[in-house]
């Protein structure tokens, strides 16, 4: 242990010699002490015995920093500057593994699961896990809705504006498909009303057929209300599948309107792990 102000001072051969001894041996000892030098130099090395840490001066001589630990060699967290570690520097892993942290407080990481699996919890203190998705629960819901008001006078169906589109999780799910379309109406001409629920650009369910609130012999605005349903599907794969409602005019007579007056309709899509 030596410590020195590496300035050797005017005096007889003997004591200059001692006193260059003890400035070699602080150099090659790093300045070992438990008390840091009096005299500090920009730059300067000191191992500080006390705190089992290896520091150097800073540029401006105002200042320690922590560069490792002595007894290990490990390197200081106050040595590296925040954000300065790229992923390029971390230590290859395994493809799916995420980093977590063990009982010790020390990273450790979660081995990759199935394909399918999701990530669960095992309590606090305990690694998390993947595993199978619990049967029945929802993985995932999607919601949509609109209020534009949309007229038709032909029987070509047409978009009433609602639509979403729902990427299942699992190719083993099923989505529940809930629409609720507003605003039915038709003004004038003995017509009613279809409406489809369309999968994917086809059509796929019958919201409601022939739906009317037309009076024979009164040509009037007629108020239909809203209809809708729920609907199963089992789209097989994790693909995304987009759904939405199309509506005509079913005799092409008067005109027929959704979200008349801005009347809200809605779709809901919900991911059910099989």
């Amino acid at each position: 242990m030596a410590i020195h102000d590496y300035v050797i001072a005017n005096q007889n051969g003997a004591n200059t010699r001692s006193d260059l001894n003890n400035a070699f041996s602080a150099i090659v000892s790093n300045n070992s002490s438990a008390t840091e030098p009096t005299t500090t130099y920009a730059y300067q090395w000191w191992a500080d015995t006390g705190n089992d840490l290896l520091k150097q001066r800073n540029a401006a001589d105002s200042a320690w920093i922590s560069i490792l630990t002595l007894s290990t060699g490990a390197v200081s967290n106050a040595a590296i500057a925040d954000d300065a570690v790229t992923l390029a520097k971390m230590a290859a892993g395994t493809d799916g593994e995420l980093i977590t942290y063990d009982t010790s407080g020390d990273p450790t990481t979660v081995p990759t699961g199935s394909s399918g699996e999701v990530l669960t919890s095992n309590g606090a203190g305990t690694t998390p896990t993947f595993q199978a998705a619990a049967a029945g629960k929802v993985l995932q819901v999607v919601t949509a809705s609109t209020s534009s008001e949309t007229t038709s006078t032909t029987a070509t169906y047409a978009d009433t504006g609602l639509t979403a589109t729902i990427t299942p999780t699992l190719a083993t799910s099923t989505i529940l498909v809930s629409v609720f379309q507003n605003g039915l109406r038709h003004y004038g001409g003995n017509t009613d009303i279809n409406l489809y629920l369309q999968k994917d650009g086809v059509n796929w369910k019958y919201i409601g057929e022939r739906i009317s609130g037309f009076d024979v012999g009164t040509p009037a605005v007629n108020s239909v209300g809203g209809a809708g349903g729920q609907y199963l599907d089992s789209p097989a794969d994790t693909s995304a599948h987009t759904y939405k409602t199309q509506f005509n005019n079913r005799l092409a007579t008067g005109s027929v309107r959704v979200q008349d007056g801005g009347g809200v309709s809605t779709i809901t899509l919900m991911e059910i792990g099989a």
